[in-house]
């Protein structure tokens, strides 16, 4: 959410709001906001798993692992206790082997939906806030735009977050509830990927605590954009660094009036191998990221004054994630995640006083494609 307009409303009551609420300098995700960042953690996993998929499809796998086509190197295919034909005594014989079937052509499109639900719970210096979010995404790929195997994905995401959010005292609460738009736009070759993603929120006060002025309703836009390489490794692992920034711009309902914006750097890296369990393909993997806000622009609270304007110190974010691959079209992923960011610089002591805080959680989702 944004920082909202009060009004009339008293200073101390103003304060007290945005100690509760997951507002741009209290939520203290420093991209802009708690559900934003969910948003877009969500999104970078259904983009991890159509990446993977292209990338398997387009054999572009780690050493040793057999190709998504049903090709095996020559290796693989080879018999090491096969007799050598010279001292085979049925060789004369003249058996005919089958002849080798070609792979089947790699399909030119690829479709998939998904759905995914997650939960978690933000820790400020003055709140603490329990999120769930559920999203739906429908997600397109043109396999062969460039060159013969390159992909261009196209991802269209819904979500729902409902959030609960208790004060420091443990007595003063309020509900919000926010959705979310984005689309996003992705493109792999071999291994190098980059994807950007446009995102847009509403957001919406449920109640509040008898005593307190609920703000009006807020929204957001943001702009996420990434780059990554992956680097197959010995063993079946490999390794896929990124780099990235995510730019989020505040205003009052419906795009009114603007009340601030944030830019992120950020850089980090997800790490995996895949191996067979009970016959079926299992991809653990690991990730994490450090990242800064280099600028926040805080227009400050109507009628209150309470304006900001800095940077922040480093933020962490870091996951554990195993998608199991079920089927040729169906898979499932559970995933483990937490983050944080250090206080803020600003020209505002009393907010500087929100903006650090600790983020945790987890997600499970399913996806089908065809």
């Amino acid at each position: 959410m944004a920082i909202s307009a009060f009004g009339k409303a008293s200073l101390a009551t103003a304060i007290v709001s945005v100690g509760l609420s997951s507002a741009w300098m209290t939520s203290a995700k420093a991209d802009g906001f708690v559900e934003r960042e969910i948003v877009n953690n969500v999104i970078q996993n259904i983009l991890q798993n159509v990446r993977d998929q292209i990338q398997r499809r387009q054999g572009i796998a780690p050493p040793g692992r057999l190709q998504f086509s049903g090709e095996e190197s020559d290796f693989n295919s080879r018999n090491p206790f096969a007799t050598n034909p010279a001292g085979n005594p049925f060789a004369a014989l003249g058996y005919a082997k089958s002849p080798v079937l070609a792979p089947a052509p790699l399909p030119t499109w690829l479709f998939g939906v998904n759905g995914i639900v997650s939960g978690d719970r933000t820790n400020t210096v003055n709140s603490d806030i329990s999120l769930v979010t559920g999203t739906g995404a429908v997600d397109i790929t043109k396999i062969g735009v460039f060159t013969t195997t390159d992909a261009l994905t196209f991802v269209a995401t819904g979500s729902g977050t409902w959030s609960h959010i208790l004060g420091s005292l443990g007595t003063l609460t309020m509900n919000t509830s926010t959705g979310t738009g984005s689309g996003t736009l992705a493109y792999v070759n071999g291994g190098f990927s980059a994807d950007f993603t446009a995102t847009a929120s509403w957001t919406h006060i449920d109640w509040v605590a008898f005593g307190l002025v609920a703000p009006p309703d807020s929204s957001a836009v943001s702009y996420t954009g990434n780059v990554q390489y992956k680097i197959s490794l010995p063993y079946t692992f490999w390794f896929e660094p990124t780099v990235g920034f995510t730019y989020t711009e505040a205003y009052t309902a419906n795009f009114g009036t603007k009340l601030g914006d944030a830019t992120e750097v950020h850089a980090g890296g997800r790490v995996g191998f895949e191996t067979k369990w009970m016959g079926y393909t299992v991809l653990p993997s690991m990730g994490g990221q450090v990242f800064k806000i280099v600028d926040i622009n805080g227009g400050g609270i109507a009628g209150v004054g309470l304006g900001f304007n800095g940077d922040t110190g480093l933020g962490a974010r870091g996951s554990a994630k195993i998608n199991v691959l079920w089927t040729q079209n169906f898979s499932s992923f559970v995933e483990a995640h937490g983050s944080g960011v250090a206080g803020t610089k600003g020209n505002t002591a009393i907010a500087g006083n929100f903006i650090a805080s600790q983020t945790y959680g987890g997600m499970t989702g399913v996806r089908y494609s065809w």
